[in-house]
């Protein structure tokens, strides 16, 4: 799952990732178990009216699908604005599963009730 994680109130990005880091560790004790894999620094074009300039800054986030339900509740509870950006599986998962999850085409026609 990718996440992007925008600048809310006075917070800064590199705060709410150390916050977030922080919880992820008080919940899981083995670093195998750690919700986020990776994070970096990036921008993007916004165009609302009150900005000057035309770009705000997000941290885009790797989340393990183990660790989704736990970082959204983190993100809303602290009233942080986010943004899901992808829901699928990351790189390091699929491989990790190999071919358990591969979608398969069949031949089953859906059946209309109504």
């Amino acid at each position: 799952m990718i996440i992007k994680i925008y600048k809310t109130k006075n917070l800064n990005l590199d705060t709410v990732e150390k916050m977030l880091i922080l919880a992820d560790k008080q919940a899981n004790f083995n670093p195998e178990s750690y919700w986020i894999l990776s994070s970096f620094d990036g921008e993007e074009l916004d165009y609302s009216d009150n900005e000057e300039d035309f770009t705000r800054s997000f941290k885009e986030l790797s989340v393990k699908w183990i660790g989704r339900e736990a970082v959204i509740n983190w993100l809303v509870s602290n009233q942080i604005l986010f943004e899901v950006t992808s829901q699928d599986f990351l790189p390091e998962e699929r491989e990790a599963l190999g071919g358990v999850f591969e979608e398969t085409k069949s031949d089953f026609k859906p059946n209309l009730l109504n």
